[in-house]
């Protein structure tokens, strides 16, 4: 039962509507190509003439839709985006039981044509081209109870906080003395051990004295985007430092002194990455000037709204679910699309050239310790989704349905500010929203399967598997 999707009427309603909606046109502003919906598990008696699948061909153009029809052979060859799904997934989006930037990263929506480091830019345009056509037609919700914990909605969200020391109380308990000690079986433990053996690394014992000669070398634009990349690390890193209190003072108030324990290290290493950026500034470039210039509107919703809020949060909410808002959004978002894609581009850039071998011994410690910073993250979110159930998995999804757009439209907004064909080093923003989404999509999946696991399965978590 389609309910009349993917016919030659429905497509000609729904480029009539997009035609219509405000909304729509200013949210697609910037997008140019046409795009194909296509139904792949359709009967042939469903399919055009001659054409390859049964698709719905949109002419996009800066808000316009110039031509909407049922696609046929030539339009797929001229498509510049296929995306591509099962009517199940297409009733969930068009009954808002998923949205399509998840069914995306989560790969239930396929995309069959183009690259998704030239499609994550207009995930916005792409939400609102699915708003507009559930006007059109609405599936029954019926239709997709496989999709239901795809959505999240904080309004169900558990009030209950952590359990807290009683007021004027003269005694506590003690794990580290008691009969219990500690559990150095417990993953966060094990990254602990890492972190004493690994993190005791000191930003002052570099030596920059050739980065500062390379440097010199460099042509303006290219020392420009330098500046550009290491004041988002720079700020990224003071911010994530400023932020993480709350969350140690949950951990605390929970009694889970191996997790603590590990904290206070990711506390630490994050304060040594603002001194290391820092030291770039004052030894390298020899730069003193106001470096907020490069932080874009994209970059102060993450950092300066969405950052601090989700944190703080948990000063007066240590809920299950106000727990992962604030993993979700310093973990998998400031850490896992952000810094580690940061971390990846300023390595293409330093070890493709041969330079700066002081910032490329940076970059590599930088990324060790990023890299248990999220495996923690990862964790903590899985324990919290097999502690709690569903309700905080789809808390997780939401908070990524909020934040991915901004995440994405840092990466690109950095690169706007050089023209497309002469972006310094070579670089491709494709390259880089594509490694992200790649990266998040892994953890997205790792968390997910904390759903059918045990706290001692998650605890047995091997570093690789979690990304250490």
């Amino acid at each position: 039962m389609t309910d009349g999707l993917f016919t030659e009427t429905w497509a000609t309603a729904l480029g009539e509507a997009l035609q219509r909606s405000d909304s729509y046109r200013v949210a697609a502003k910037g997008w140019e190509g046409s795009i194909i919906l296509e139904w792949n598990d359709a009967p042939i008696s469903s399919m055009s003439a001659g054409a390859m699948g049964c698709g719905v061909f949109l002419d996009l153009h800066h808000g316009e839709c110039r031509a909407a029809r049922m696609a046929t052979m030539q339009d797929y060859a001229a498509a510049t985006f296929v995306l591509s799904t099962d009517l199940t997934v297409w009733n969930g989006l068009l009954s808002a039981q998923i949205t399509p930037t998840m069914a995306l990263i989560r790969g239930k929506l396929k995309l069959k044509q183009g690259s998704i480091g030239a499609l994550m830019p207009h995930v916005s345009a792409a939400s609102e081209l699915v708003r507009v056509a559930q006007t059109v037609t609405r599936a029954p919700a019926t239709n997709v109870p496989a999709l239901a914990h795809a959505v999240a909605s904080t309004s169900t969200a558990s009030s209950a906080t952590a359990p807290a020391p009683t007021a004027g109380s003269s005694s506590r308990t003690l794990q580290s003395t008691s009969a219990s000690g500690l559990r150095y079986d417990l993953f966060p433990m094990r990254l602990w051990e890492k972190a004493k053996r690994l993190g005791t690394w000191n930003p002052s014992d570099i030596d920059f004295t050739q980065d500062r000669a390379d440097w010199l070398t460099l042509a303006p634009d290219e020392q420009d985007m330098l500046l550009r990349l290491t004041s988002l690390f720079q700020a990224g890193e003071e911010c994530v430092t400023l932020d993480i209190l709350p969350l140690l003072d949950v951990i605390s108030q929970e009694g889970r002194l191996e997790e603590q324990l590990y904290l206070t290290s990711f506390l630490w290493e994050e304060a040594k990455h603002v001194e290391a950026f820092r030291r770039f500034f004052d030894q390298v470039a020899e730069e003193h000037s106001d470096l907020t210039r490069f932080h874009s509107p994209s970059y102060h919703t993450i950092f300066a709204v969405e950052l601090p809020a989700a944190m703080g949060r948990l000063r007066t909410d240590a809920s299950p679910i106000a727990q992962a808002r604030a993993s979700a959004t310093y973990n998998m978002i400031v850490e896992g699309v952000l810094a580690e894609t940061g971390y990846h581009m300023y390595h293409r850039v330093l070890t493709t050239r041969g330079l700066m071998p002081g910032m490329q011994r940076v970059a590599a410690l930088l990324k060790a310790d990023e890299s248990r910073h999220l495996a923690y993250g990862i964790f903590l979110l899985s324990r919290l989704v097999a502690e709690h159930g569903d309700s905080v998995w789809d808390a997780i999804t939401a908070r990524m349905e909020e934040l991915l757009p901004s995440a994405i439209a840092i990466i690109n907004e950095a690169f706007s500010a050089y023209p497309p064909d002469h972006i310094p080093f070579g670089l491709a923003p494709e390259t880089f929203v594509t490694f992200a989404t790649g990266q998040f999509q892994r953890r997205m999946d790792r968390v997910e399967r904390a759903r059918d696991q045990s706290i001692a399965q998650i605890n047995a978590l091997d570093a690789l598997e979690s990304g250490t």
